[in-house]
């Protein structure tokens, strides 16, 4: 079975949102190395977050392979939004929707 292992969280608001979750969960926010975006730590996970049009959180499921389970999503009827993408250092990521919209991730390490 797939676990939850990683968050993204989508803003309109980066800066609001970000002070939103260290005031309220205490977590601390870390900038990425090229300075598109950050993540959110607790000393032992992250949740990422992005700005996007649409304010969302995303659970990611861990998966063995990626191809096999996004290839499993469409032949239930789901979709894959976008691509499979590659993060260095995060490993793999796709954003699916199940046949009735609800969106969530696959991801690889």
């Amino acid at each position: 079975m797939a676990a939850p292992d990683f968050i993204e969280i989508g803003t309109d608001n980066p800066s609001g949102t970000s002070t939103f979750f260290q005031n309220v969960m205490g977590w601390t926010w870390e900038e990425m190395p090229d300075g598109r975006g950050g993540y959110f730590t607790d000393g032992t996970r992250k949740v990422g977050m992005h700005q996007e049009g649409t304010p969302c959180m995303v659970p990611y499921l861990r998966v063995e392979d990626i191809k096999a389970a996004v290839a499993k999503v469409k032949s239930e009827g789901g979709t894959l939004m976008g691509e499979i993408a590659d993060a260095p250092g995060y490993g793999r990521f796709a954003t699916c929707s199940d046949p009735h919209g609800v969106r969530f991730g696959l991801h690889q390490e």
